[in-house]
């Protein structure tokens, strides 16, 4: 399956995506959905893409304007892929890739008081079904200060979704609204201090 860039600068550009069945590309028309969502915070944004695969989502932020992408995946052939992505387009200044659990990381970038406008998570369909993993991601990201005001954050997982937003028990990320794309589900919150 060959996965291009869907706009900006880097538009149809084509990515190196991992092999195997730990890792499965988000679908164009999701990731299209995303960026026509954010378009508007996208120019100058720091972005954090959670098990990145490929680096396509923080690599579309960047070839759409944002100003900086942190890539996180543990799987080794991801991170070869990240890492030559990111070479072929020539983005080493504007990108961190940190090759470790999720969780964390997060607790790394927390110590390191770093904040961010726009967070895609999308683990493994499989781990995000069967553990509370994406709650503890989502209260993670809100009790420890990582979200700068207006941050939009983006949850895939597969279909039917395992997430019930309803019953989170967050006080400044709010949902926004859950979508259907084929087998995924991509959730929609928004961090608001007041």
């Amino acid at each position: 399956m060959t996965l291009k860039i869907l706009g900006g600068t880097f538009r149809n550009r084509s990515l190196k995506t991992p092999k195997g069945p730990q890792t499965r590309p988000t679908l164009a028309i999701l990731r299209k959905a995303v960026f026509d969502i954010c378009q508007q915070e996208i120019e100058g944004a720091l972005v954090l893409d959670l098990f990145a695969g490929s680096g396509a989502m923080g690599l579309e932020a960047l070839s759409r304007g944002a100003q900086h992408a942190t890539f996180v995946d543990k799987d080794r052939y991801a991170l070869s892929c990240i890492y030559e992505n990111i070479k072929q387009f020539q983005l080493e200044d504007q990108t961190d890739v940190i090759g470790a659990d999720v969780l964390a990381t997060l607790k790394k970038l927390s110590a390191r008081k770093l904040q961010f406008d726009i967070v895609t998570i999308d683990p493994p369909y499989a781990a995000a079904a069967q553990t509370a993993l994406l709650t503890t991601l989502l209260t993670y990201l809100e009790t420890h200060d990582m979200l700068k005001e207006g941050a939009i954050v983006f949850v895939e997982e597969g279909a039917p979704a395992s997430l019930k937003p309803s019953c989170l028990k967050l006080e400044k990320l709010h949902h926004l609204n859950s979508r259907t794309f084929s087998q995924s589900v991509l959730h929609q919150f928004r961090y608001r201090l007041s």
